[in-house]
């Protein structure tokens, strides 16, 4: 598998442009995130370092997302059939994809939390960025596992649609955008149990003194059994049949 994840990685490089999309719009929005204390209730302090981590989780969960869309190109030329022919397992070239998309990920992780820093002064403690950082990092894979699926069902006019609404309507309710505490209660209460609140509310408990919970990490595991059902069983059906999305 790592010969493969190399390969993927090479093909990466090669789409500077999908990286520069994840950076600037969660960038744009942090900066007007920030602004926005009117509406929280926190303090610009607090604010920032919230909004840090919201913003670079959801600009991680688009480069993921953006990235596994580009298996419908893969499929329409053939690769995916390509990748059938090798010795590589189903469950081996979805997580060699999961794998890359997660290089994508990191690229926003890091750009929000050096804008923070540079922008708005957040300032941390040492342990608290070593464990932040790789938390909103690796903790993206189950959205690259629900890119993959989407990207191997769908075809090429509903992928880019599919992702977007999933996109958004996974972050505005898991509070990725406002906390949970100002949206509607109802909303409220199904976002707490969504995979991006689990996600990010382990980096913000970091960043603000605690650790992640219990019901957090067990939240997200439970997400990903499915995120990664879909991603093989996609696979598996892209490369015998056509898209059904």
């Amino acid at each position: 598998m790592l010969p493969y994840v190399r390969l993927e990685l090479r093909r990466l490089v090669r789409m500077p442009g999908l990286l520069i999309f994840a950076v600037l719009m969660p960038l744009l929005s942090y900066l007007l995130f920030t602004n926005l204390t009117t509406v929280t209730g926190q303090d610009q302090a607090t604010a920032a370092t919230y909004a840090m981590v919201s913003m670079a989780a959801y600009g991680a969960i688009g480069a993921v997302l953006n990235y596994a869309s580009g298996l419908v190109l893969d499929r329409s030329i053939g690769w995916l059939r390509q990748l059938r022919l090798t010795p590589l397992p189903p469950v081996k070239v979805v997580l060699g994809k999961g794998v890359t998309a997660l290089a994508t990920a990191l690229v926003p992780v890091l750009a929000l939390c050096g804008a923070a820093v540079a922008v708005n002064g957040v300032s941390l403690r040492p342990g608290q960025w070593l464990a932040i950082v790789p938390l909103l990092w690796v903790g993206s894979l189950p959205f690259a596992l629900l890119g993959i699926g989407l990207g191997c069902l769908a075809t090429a006019q509903t992928v880019q649609p599919l992702n977007l609404l999933v996109y958004l309507g996974l972050s505005i309710a898991g509070g990725l955008w406002l906390p949970l505490d100002v949206l509607p209660g109802w909303l409220a209460a199904v976002g707490r149990w969504l995979p991006t609140h689990a996600y990010a509310d382990m980096a913000w408990r970091v960043a603000f003194g605690g650790a992640p919970t219990v019901t957090d990490v067990l939240t997200l595991v439970a997400w990903l059994v499915p995120f990664t059902a879909l991603a093989v069983f996609g696979y598996q059906r892209s490369t015998r049949s056509v898209a059904v999305l």
